[in-house]
Protein backbone atom coordinates (compact mmCIF):
# COMPACT_ATOMS: atom_id res chain seq x y z
CA UNK A 1 0.00 0.00 0.00
CA UNK A 2 1.30 3.32 -1.12
CA UNK A 3 -0.17 6.98 -0.96
CA UNK A 4 1.01 10.29 -1.27
CA UNK A 5 -1.34 13.21 -1.18
CA UNK A 6 -0.92 17.07 -1.74
CA UNK A 7 -2.60 18.44 1.70
CA UNK A 8 -1.38 22.31 0.85
CA UNK A 9 0.67 23.41 -2.12
CA UNK A 10 1.05 27.03 -3.73
CA UNK A 11 -1.24 26.14 -6.83
CA UNK A 12 -4.79 23.42 -6.38
CA UNK A 13 -5.79 20.74 -8.75
CA UNK A 14 -9.04 20.34 -6.78
CA UNK A 15 -12.12 22.88 -6.87
CA UNK A 16 -12.90 21.84 -3.64
CA UNK A 17 -9.76 22.23 -2.09
CA UNK A 18 -7.55 25.56 -1.38
CA UNK A 19 -4.12 26.29 -2.19
CA UNK A 20 -1.54 28.49 -0.20
CA UNK A 21 2.09 29.15 0.33
CA UNK A 22 3.74 26.43 1.58
CA UNK A 23 3.86 22.60 2.10
CA UNK A 24 2.04 19.57 3.50
CA UNK A 25 2.34 15.80 1.78
CA UNK A 26 0.42 12.86 3.75
CA UNK A 27 2.27 10.33 3.16
CA UNK A 28 0.76 6.10 4.11
CA UNK A 29 2.06 2.67 3.54
CA UNK A 30 0.61 -0.63 5.20
CA UNK A 31 2.97 0.32 8.27
CA UNK A 32 3.06 4.20 8.49
CA UNK A 33 0.56 7.30 8.33
CA UNK A 34 3.10 10.44 8.11
CA UNK A 35 2.97 14.14 7.53
CA UNK A 36 5.77 15.77 5.43
CA UNK A 37 5.47 19.35 6.71
CA UNK A 38 2.34 20.99 7.91
CA UNK A 39 1.94 24.13 5.71
CA UNK A 40 1.49 27.64 7.13
CA UNK A 41 -1.61 27.49 8.81
CA UNK A 42 -5.05 25.14 9.46
CA UNK A 43 -5.58 25.20 6.06
CA UNK A 44 -3.86 21.22 5.70
CA UNK A 45 -6.76 19.68 8.57
CA UNK A 46 -9.62 21.36 5.93
CA UNK A 47 -8.27 19.65 3.28
CA UNK A 48 -7.17 16.57 4.65
CA UNK A 49 -11.24 15.97 5.58
CA UNK A 50 -11.93 16.86 2.03
CA UNK A 51 -9.50 13.82 0.77
CA UNK A 52 -10.85 11.55 3.22
CA UNK A 53 -7.16 12.00 5.13
CA UNK A 54 -7.82 10.65 9.33
CA UNK A 55 -4.70 13.64 10.83
CA UNK A 56 -5.48 12.16 14.61
CA UNK A 57 -4.54 9.00 12.74
CA UNK A 58 -1.17 10.23 11.90
CA UNK A 59 1.86 8.85 13.53
CA UNK A 60 5.34 10.29 12.29
CA UNK A 61 5.53 14.24 11.35
CA UNK A 62 8.87 15.16 9.78
CA UNK A 63 9.56 19.03 9.53
CA UNK A 64 11.51 19.72 6.82
CA UNK A 65 12.93 22.87 8.24
CA UNK A 66 11.50 25.63 10.72
CA UNK A 67 10.07 28.05 8.32
CA UNK A 68 6.31 29.24 8.66
CA UNK A 69 5.11 27.89 5.19
CA UNK A 70 5.95 24.28 6.10
CA UNK A 71 5.58 24.71 10.28
CA UNK A 72 2.84 27.56 11.01
CA UNK A 73 0.50 24.86 11.37
CA UNK A 74 1.96 22.99 14.35
CA UNK A 75 -0.36 23.99 16.66
CA UNK A 76 -3.31 22.90 14.39
CA UNK A 77 -2.02 19.40 14.17
CA UNK A 78 -1.10 19.46 17.52
CA UNK A 79 -5.19 19.92 18.50
CA UNK A 80 -5.84 17.42 16.19
CA UNK A 81 -3.67 14.74 17.03
CA UNK A 82 -1.98 13.61 20.44
CA UNK A 83 -0.07 10.19 19.61
CA UNK A 84 2.15 10.87 16.69
CA UNK A 85 5.83 11.85 16.94
CA UNK A 86 7.54 15.03 15.43
CA UNK A 87 11.12 14.90 14.26
CA UNK A 88 12.82 18.14 13.93
CA UNK A 89 16.44 19.63 13.40
CA UNK A 90 17.64 21.40 16.86
CA UNK A 91 17.86 24.50 15.18
CA UNK A 92 14.75 24.50 13.74
CA UNK A 93 13.48 26.35 16.45
CA UNK A 94 15.89 29.25 16.25
CA UNK A 95 14.62 32.69 15.22
CA UNK A 96 14.11 32.75 11.35
CA UNK A 97 13.62 35.83 9.03
CA UNK A 98 13.05 36.73 5.51
CA UNK A 99 14.23 39.87 3.82
CA UNK A 100 11.98 42.01 1.54
CA UNK A 101 13.31 45.17 0.26
CA UNK A 102 16.14 45.11 2.76
CA UNK A 103 13.41 44.88 5.39
CA UNK A 104 13.26 41.54 7.59
CA UNK A 105 9.95 39.80 8.44
CA UNK A 106 10.03 36.48 10.91
CA UNK A 107 9.44 33.74 9.04
CA UNK A 108 9.84 31.46 11.68
CA UNK A 109 7.66 28.76 13.65
CA UNK A 110 6.33 29.25 16.92
CA UNK A 111 9.19 27.47 18.99
CA UNK A 112 6.89 27.82 22.55
CA UNK A 113 5.07 24.64 20.54
CA UNK A 114 8.45 22.46 20.64
CA UNK A 115 7.96 20.90 24.07
CA UNK A 116 7.23 17.28 25.83
CA UNK A 117 8.73 13.96 25.05
CA UNK A 118 6.79 13.88 21.43
CA UNK A 119 9.48 15.74 20.45
CA UNK A 120 12.71 14.08 18.74
CA UNK A 121 15.56 16.43 17.59
CA UNK A 122 17.46 14.70 14.61
CA UNK A 123 20.77 14.20 14.10
CA UNK A 124 23.14 14.34 10.51
CA UNK A 125 21.24 10.83 9.57
CA UNK A 126 18.32 9.15 12.17
CA UNK A 127 16.99 6.15 10.98
CA UNK A 128 13.24 5.86 12.28
CA UNK A 129 12.79 2.30 11.13
CA UNK A 130 13.46 0.13 7.88
CA UNK A 131 10.70 2.68 6.19
CA UNK A 132 11.70 6.02 7.14
CA UNK A 133 15.18 7.77 7.22
CA UNK A 134 15.65 11.83 7.33
CA UNK A 135 18.82 13.30 6.67
CA UNK A 136 20.47 16.88 7.07
CA UNK A 137 24.17 18.43 6.73
CA UNK A 138 24.16 18.48 2.69
CA UNK A 139 26.75 19.98 1.31
CA UNK A 140 27.69 19.84 -2.40
CA UNK A 141 29.39 21.27 -5.88
CA UNK A 142 25.91 22.38 -7.11
CA UNK A 143 25.77 26.34 -6.15
CA UNK A 144 22.72 27.09 -3.44
CA UNK A 145 20.11 28.77 -4.63
CA UNK A 146 20.51 32.44 -5.60
CA UNK A 147 17.53 33.25 -2.81
CA UNK A 148 18.94 31.93 -0.05
CA UNK A 149 20.88 35.18 0.06
CA UNK A 150 17.47 36.90 1.30
CA UNK A 151 17.23 34.58 4.67
CA UNK A 152 18.63 35.23 7.37
CA UNK A 153 18.60 33.59 11.55
CA UNK A 154 19.43 35.36 14.46
CA UNK A 155 22.20 35.23 16.49
CA UNK A 156 24.16 36.94 19.71
CA UNK A 157 25.51 39.43 17.29
CA UNK A 158 22.38 39.87 15.25
CA UNK A 159 21.20 38.78 11.62
CA UNK A 160 23.56 36.78 9.79
CA UNK A 161 22.88 34.47 6.91
CA UNK A 162 21.09 31.48 7.22
CA UNK A 163 23.29 28.40 6.97
CA UNK A 164 20.16 25.58 6.68
CA UNK A 165 21.15 23.60 9.16
CA UNK A 166 17.39 23.32 10.27
CA UNK A 167 16.65 21.90 7.26
CA UNK A 168 15.91 18.02 6.46
CA UNK A 169 14.81 15.35 3.76
CA UNK A 170 12.99 12.02 3.72
CA UNK A 171 13.85 8.35 2.34
CA UNK A 172 10.75 6.59 2.72
CA UNK A 173 11.77 3.22 1.41
CA UNK A 174 8.06 1.44 0.69
CA UNK A 175 7.30 -1.55 -2.31
CA UNK A 176 11.33 -2.05 -2.98
CA UNK A 177 11.25 1.52 -4.14
CA UNK A 178 12.90 5.17 -2.80
CA UNK A 179 11.58 7.77 -2.52
CA UNK A 180 13.12 11.27 -1.62
CA UNK A 181 11.12 14.11 0.19
CA UNK A 182 12.62 17.89 0.00
CA UNK A 183 10.51 20.41 1.65
CA UNK A 184 12.05 23.58 -0.08
CA UNK A 185 15.43 22.17 -1.06
CA UNK A 186 17.57 25.41 0.52
CA UNK A 187 20.65 23.15 0.23
CA UNK A 188 19.88 22.64 -3.75
CA UNK A 189 17.89 19.94 -4.94
CA UNK A 190 20.98 18.00 -6.66
CA UNK A 191 22.74 18.39 -3.79
CA UNK A 192 20.13 16.72 -1.68
CA UNK A 193 19.12 14.29 -4.12
CA UNK A 194 23.55 13.06 -4.19
CA UNK A 195 23.27 12.64 -0.02
CA UNK A 196 20.05 10.91 0.01
CA UNK A 197 22.05 8.15 -2.88
CA UNK A 198 25.11 8.17 -0.26
CA UNK A 199 21.96 8.04 2.80
CA UNK A 200 20.54 4.99 1.31
CA UNK A 201 23.41 3.21 -0.98
CA UNK A 202 21.58 3.52 -3.98
CA UNK A 203 19.55 5.93 -6.56
CA UNK A 204 16.38 7.59 -5.39
CA UNK A 205 13.44 6.36 -7.53
CA UNK A 206 11.79 9.63 -7.39
CA UNK A 207 11.65 12.87 -5.69
CA UNK A 208 8.96 15.09 -4.75
CA UNK A 209 8.59 18.67 -3.21
CA UNK A 210 9.85 21.81 -3.67
CA UNK A 211 13.18 23.11 -5.47
CA UNK A 212 14.12 26.33 -4.80
CA UNK A 213 13.56 27.75 -7.97
CA UNK A 214 11.51 30.64 -7.18
CA UNK A 215 10.68 33.01 -4.48
CA UNK A 216 7.39 33.85 -3.97
CA UNK A 217 8.10 36.43 -1.47
CA UNK A 218 10.00 38.67 -4.26
CA UNK A 219 8.43 37.34 -7.10
CA UNK A 220 11.93 36.48 -8.37
CA UNK A 221 12.75 33.18 -10.55
CA UNK A 222 16.55 31.68 -10.32
CA UNK A 223 18.61 32.60 -13.87
CA UNK A 224 17.89 30.95 -16.49
CA UNK A 225 21.25 29.37 -16.39
CA UNK A 226 20.65 27.57 -13.25
CA UNK A 227 17.72 25.84 -13.65
CA UNK A 228 19.25 24.99 -16.81
CA UNK A 229 21.82 23.08 -14.94
CA UNK A 230 19.60 21.98 -12.33
CA UNK A 231 17.22 20.25 -15.31
CA UNK A 232 20.56 18.82 -16.52
CA UNK A 233 21.97 17.50 -13.06
CA UNK A 234 18.53 15.81 -12.72
CA UNK A 235 18.51 14.25 -15.71
CA UNK A 236 21.53 11.72 -15.48
CA UNK A 237 19.95 9.94 -12.33
CA UNK A 238 16.97 7.48 -13.25
CA UNK A 239 14.60 9.40 -10.64
CA UNK A 240 11.05 10.89 -11.98
CA UNK A 241 10.39 14.40 -10.34
CA UNK A 242 7.38 15.64 -8.78
CA UNK A 243 7.99 19.23 -7.79
CA UNK A 244 5.78 21.96 -6.69
CA UNK A 245 5.85 24.71 -3.72
CA UNK A 246 8.83 26.88 -4.73
CA UNK A 247 9.59 25.28 -8.02
CA UNK A 248 7.43 27.58 -9.81
CA UNK A 249 5.50 27.09 -13.00
CA UNK A 250 8.36 29.27 -15.08
CA UNK A 251 10.39 26.98 -14.21
CA UNK A 252 8.83 24.35 -14.66
CA UNK A 253 8.24 24.80 -18.12
CA UNK A 254 11.89 25.29 -18.65
CA UNK A 255 13.17 22.22 -16.99
CA UNK A 256 10.43 19.86 -19.38
CA UNK A 257 12.56 19.88 -22.71
CA UNK A 258 15.09 18.68 -20.90
CA UNK A 259 13.46 16.17 -18.24
CA UNK A 260 10.35 15.45 -20.19
CA UNK A 261 7.70 13.12 -19.28
CA UNK A 262 9.91 12.54 -16.02
CA UNK A 263 8.88 16.24 -14.66
CA UNK A 264 5.28 16.17 -13.36
CA UNK A 265 3.90 18.93 -11.22
CA UNK A 266 2.18 18.07 -8.19
CA UNK A 267 -0.45 20.70 -6.92
CA UNK A 268 -3.29 20.62 -4.13
CA UNK A 269 -5.74 17.85 -3.96
CA UNK A 270 -3.58 15.47 -5.75
CA UNK A 271 -2.57 11.78 -4.83
CA UNK A 272 -0.10 9.60 -6.45
CA UNK A 273 -1.01 5.69 -5.47
CA UNK A 274 2.69 4.49 -8.13
CA UNK A 275 5.94 5.83 -8.80
CA UNK A 276 6.18 4.64 -12.86
CA UNK A 277 9.53 3.02 -14.17
CA UNK A 278 12.19 5.21 -15.99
Amino acid sequence: MFRVAALVENSSAAPACESRHGLSLYLETGKHKVLFDVGPNRLFLENAAKLGVDIAAVDTVILSHGHVDHAGGLEAFLSANDRARIYLRPSATEPHYIKVLGVPFNAGMDSKLVHGDRFVFTQAETVIDDELTVFSEVKGDMPLPASDTKLFMRKPGGLVRDDFAHEQSLILTVDGKRILFSGCSHAGIVNIQRRAETVAGAGMNAIIGGFHLYNPPTRRYEKPEYIRRTAEALKRTGSVYYTCHCTGRKACEQMKPILGERLREFHTGESLKSIPEV
